[in-house]
């Protein structure tokens, strides 16, 4: 596979005038060994687009899933797993070349040797792609391979309410930090401001100066944003540092950004252990594929209305107070 000259990246398999129809795109992270993953995905979540219809040039939402049949994906949005593939043995490079002539979803970064260190490096490239490939995007929804979406809900509150995100339906749901008639971008998740610096272990972070705590950031689970983000962080990649953390690096490539609509939503279940089930959850992390195909099954049986078999609160959510300092914001 050809790299391109400036994300270093292998092609996705299909057009340009194909790339160009869409305009939310799916970035999932994952690792070369997690086929199964990827595949408990592909066979669950990544459907929930076919409850998204157009007609007359108009968005309709409605749940249209069975267990059987298949419809074909619609073309305006679309799912990228994102994988780096230096250093792979020919035998592993080989496996995913042919999981992705089965899938036609994978984005595989050639220049990248995929591991946990290189994860800010792994966003910006796969930034620098869809930004350079898919010309008509409007948001970016980027999640984990561990985590479950509701894409179709995601995406019809992106479209009826995006970049405001102040109707009456969603407010109780959310807060943010500001109001303006003009938004320059959206970054839409479940927001920290107080996270303590790691020192030592897997999430060590040896050059960060900035302040005694991490900058708000949505956490990486899963959030949203818009595609003036995603343009500005892959023009200026250069002059960005880099983090362990991508949702911490998220959080300082963002901070000085003037007019982005920051917004907390208790819908995303995305700390690091997830905080139970509630039905109208629309990120679900650390979820296993079996956890995945029991609400996939939920959902089915109840035709859309169910997430969890059964709610419950393993741990409190909190409502971000932009109004306070950030070591403040989270109680």
């Amino acid at each position: 596979m050809d790299c391109t000259s400036a994300a270093h990246t292998a092609p996705v398999e299909g057009t340009i005038s194909k790339f160009d129809k869409i305009e939310y795109a799916v970035l999932i992270l994952s690792s070369p060994e997690y086929e199964a993953k990827r595949d408990a995905i592909r066979a669950t979540w990544a459907n929930f687009a076919n409850n998204i219809f157009v007609e007359n040039g108009v968005k309709l939402y409605k749940w249209n899933h069975t267990w059987i049949g298949h419809n074909a994906q619609q073309d305006f949005i679309k799912t990228f797993f994102v994988v780096g593939s230096q250093g792979l043995n020919g035998l592993k490079l080989e496996k995913l070349r042919a999981e992705h002539a089965r899938t036609n979803d994978l984005l595989i970064l050639d220049n990248l040797q995929d591991n946990y260190n290189n994860l800010a490096t792994k966003l910006i490239y796969s930034f620098q792609w869809i930004n350079k490939n898919l010309k008509n995007l409007k948001y970016l929804i980027k999640c984990d391979d561990d985590s479950f979406l509701r894409i179709d809900l995601i995406v019809k509150d992106l479209d009826t309410y995006a970049p405001g995100m102040d109707e009456p339906e969603i407010r109780k749901h959310i807060t943010k930090k500001f109001q303006s008639s003009e938004y320059k971008g959206l970054y839409w998740g479940y927001f920290d401001g107080r996270a303590r610096v790691y020192l030592n272990g897997k999430w060590e972070e040896k050059d960060w100066f900035l302040c005694d705590t991490y900058l708000p950031y949505a956490l990486g689970g899963g959030y949203v944003i818009s595609h003036s983000i995603v343009d500005y962080i892959a023009r200026n990649a250069e002059f960005l540092s880099h983090y362990n953390s991508e949702d911490v690096s998220m959080g300082v490539w963002t901070a000085a950004l003037n007019g982005i609509n920051r917004v907390h939503d208790i819908r995303f279940d995305t700390q690091w252990k997830s905080r139970g089930c509630e039905n109208n959850m629309l990120v679900r992390h650390k979820q296993t594929p079996s956890d995945m195909f029991q609400m996939y099954r939920t959902l089915v049986h109840s035709q859309g209305q169910k997430l969890c078999k059964t709610e419950n609160a393993l741990r409190k959510y909190y409502f971000y107070d932009w109004n306070v300092l950030p070591s403040m914001c989270c109680k």
